[in-house]
């Protein structure tokens, strides 16, 4: 029923695609076309995706594109015959997006695509191509040693001060098999024993730890159209990580920063890029400068927050895909985003380990305004999401029952 009121809205309004919507990144998607009067259909291999339960969206299963790429081929060829009118489509994921990137001919018929074709996206999978891109146009990196063979292991660890990180070049893989995107060393005696561990991963880079805390980590977010020309761009920060230096955002503000703006425009022009992504620094308190991390070529975790902040980078991909592009204001400073069901029992845990105070995180919280799962205008996803924690809690406490609903997945 609620698919068949969708179909029909979008007789009149081109819908919105979103491929996979399992948690706040797809939900971020979803809430920021849908309150605009898109429609939107959200797609996940999880019957239990937190995005089917929106009220922005309708929910569809469809294949999963790891498991088996043509079937999901072959499932949106047959939503796009359904569609009244060519919907634009937006991946969350790496292995959404680069199937699309990849097959964008067979499926423009009927999709609008706002990204890059796999020509330019796979520059942007390859982070040996991203360090190399930053070179080129003067964009600070960490010291960083390219490793494909134990022989060059030994010539890049000549020098390289411990502890460091491997990180793959091409990261889905190593993602799926460490469930973490680096490997930390901690000693120049342990590197041979975990590139042991990784070394049919391909290329790795053996890279310095830059130093400072979760709050030194920046982000540059846009909407870059065909042409590389910006519609829309964020700068914010991460203030708190789940887990610490090597996780992902659970508590975040937006600061405009414009050469940092600068500097994430230039690399992505620099990589001819169309689309939203996501360019990540490290503020490096040795010299001050913005060191770059990685470029995510899709919307990442805490997106939600620019949208909470007047940039809807999602809002300016779709309006550019339908041939009405605007470009976005300048954001608004001083707002937070939190994700509350990774923050508070964090934020317990630090407190026990004396490591912050209950009173120093409720003077953090002034400011929040969009939490990435709760919402008061869509509040079931916030259910469902407390439904299968609280499920998966006492599962761990050895409750006994109905199978609990497993964790949400991962995102960064």
């Amino acid at each position: 029923m609620k698919l068949a009121r969708t179909l029909d809205r979008a007789r009149a309004t081109p819908p919105a695609v979103v491929l996979q919507s399992s948690y706040a990144n797809g939900l971020g998607i979803i809430r920021g076309l849908g309150s605009q009067g898109v429609p939107v259909i959200a797609l996940d291999t999880d019957p239990r995706a937190l995005g089917f339960h929106s009220r922005y969206a309708a929910g569809m299963l469809c294949p999963d594109p790891r498991r088996d790429e043509e079937a999901f081929l072959v499932f949106l060829e047959g939503l796009g015959r359904r569609l009244p009118q060519r919907a634009v489509v937006f991946p969350t994921h790496d292995e959404y997006i680069w199937v699309v990137a990849r097959n964008a001919d067979r499926l423009e018929p009927w999709y609008a695509i706002p990204f890059s074709r796999w020509d330019a996206m796979q520059r942007l999978a390859d982070k040996e191509e991203q360090l190399r891109a930053a070179w080129r146009v003067d964009v600070d990196t960490p010291r960083t040693e390219f490793v494909s063979s134990s022989a060059e292991l030994a010539a890049a660890a000549a020098g390289f001060e411990f502890p460091a990180i491997f990180k793959p070049v091409e990261s889905l893989a190593f993602k799926e098999r460490f469930a973490r995107p680096v490997l930390r060393i901690e000693t120049r005696a342990e590197l041979e024993q975990v590139y042991e561990r990784v070394s049919d991963c391909g290329t790795l880079m053996l890279q310095e730890i830059v130093p400072g805390g979760d709050d030194e980590l920046w982000s540059v977010g846009s909407y870059l159209d065909a042409h590389s020309e910006p519609l829309a761009v964020f700068t914010g920060r991460k203030l708190r990580q789940h887990p610490r230096q090597f996780g992902t955002a659970r508590f975040a503000e937006s600061v405009w920063l414009p050469e940092l703006a600068e500097a994430g425009l230039c690399l992505l022009q620099e990589l001819g890029f169309h689309g939203v992504s996501q360019v990540e620094f490290k503020r490096d308190p040795r010299d001050g400068r913005f060191r770059l991390m990685e470029v995510n070529a899709r919307h990442w975790l805490w997106h939600s927050l620019a949208t909470a902040c007047g940039v809807n980078l999602s809002l300016a991909a779709y309006r550019d895909a339908i041939g009405r592009p605007f470009k976005a204001p300048r954001q608004r400073d001083g707002r937070k985003w939190i994700m509350s069901s990774r923050d508070l029992p964090d934020t317990l845990r630090e407190t026990l380990r004396h490591e912050t105070s209950p009173l120093a995180w409720a003077r953090s919280l002034p400011g929040t305004k969009v939490d990435g799962l709760y919402s008061l205008t869509d509040p079931l996803p916030g259910v469902f999401a407390s439904a299968r924690l609280a499920g998966l809690a006492w599962a761990r406490r050895g409750g006994r029952g109905a199978r609990p609903a497993g964790p949400p997945k991962v995102e960064l």
